[in-house]
């Protein structure tokens, strides 16, 4: 009688053993399903502020292009004469090559066209005397201001929009 019994009890947990382990398989697959959905979509979300910052160095790219054309101003009547000294919408400098990206689109920078001038001169810095005013050949020189407004754009199409305010030493009659 003990060992039919025995052999009773064991048959039951065997059967109990085979449902925990059927139960925990899933739940192991449920984790590991959860898991890579979640890498999924930190990947879609690292590309897209991978392109938001591409389109913001693109800007700060056009920044440095523009502070170039501000170098080489003469004075401060001078503006330059667009597009022809500064990228337009419809003619976009490019960066790097088209073999770095698989579409062959590249990031871009231009002048943002809601400004009536994408660099203009916006007024004299605020005299100093303790080393800002240089006197050199006679002439004295000050800090002027130039805004500067650049857009940046990803070659997904994300932009990204710069104002800046740089300064650069001319010459003063005062």
């Amino acid at each position: 009688m003990r060992t039919h019994r025995m052999h009773k009890n064991s048959k039951r947990q065997g059967g109990i053993a085979l449902m925990l382990s059927i139960l925990l398989l899933i739940t192991v697959s449920g984790l590991a399903l959860s898991t890579m959905q979640t890498a999924a979509s930190d990947g879609t979300v690292a590309g897209f502020q991978n392109q938001e910052l591409m389109a913001f160095y693109a800007a700060e790219a056009g920044v440095a292009a523009a502070r170039a054309v501000v170098r080489n101003m003469g004075e401060r009547t001078q503006t330059p004469a667009y597009p022809a000294d500064y990228p337009n919408p419809a003619n976009p400098t490019e960066l790097a090559t088209a073999g770095d990206f698989e579409t062959g689109l590249r990031p871009t920078f231009f002048s943002d066209p809601t400004m009536p001038t994408p660099i203009g001169y916006v007024g004299e810095g605020a005299p100093c005397t303790e080393g800002c005013n240089m006197t050199l050949g006679g002439l004295k020189y000050n800090h002027t201001k130039w805004r500067i407004n650049v857009i940046g754009q990803s070659p997904s199409g994300d932009q990204k929009r710069i104002e800046v305010v740089a300064t650069r030493l001319l010459a003063v009659g005062y």
